[in-house]
């Protein structure tokens, strides 16, 4: 009898994982039917040439320019550090 049991809940399983398999392929299709029509309706802007490379120069120009400031906070983070450790060598050894 516990053998039987095992194999009803099994079949059990397996028939709700098939609807469940069902109902996602559904909502698959709704959402890729949805984001089709979605698609359809944008417009891609109508930009130059020139303003795209204007864009792309002040983008590259931007991050340069983050990055040196970066570089110089860590430059002058890891002074402070060496003179504070300096500093405390000096103390100890007096």
């Amino acid at each position: 009898m516990g053998t039987l049991g095992c194999i009803n809940d099994m079949q059990r399983r397996d028939k709700e994982n098939r609807e469940l398999r069902k109902l996602g392929r559904e909502r698959i299709k709704e959402t890729r039917t949805r984001l089709s029509k979605i698609g359809k309706g944008t417009k891609l802007p109508e930009i130059s040439a020139e303003e795209v490379e204007e864009i792309q120069r002040k983008t590259k120009e931007k991050t340069d320019m983050d990055n040196d400031n970066l570089f110089k906070t860590k430059i002058i983070i890891a002074v402070c550090f060496l003179f504070v450790f300096l500093l405390g060598c000096i103390l100890y050894l007096l």
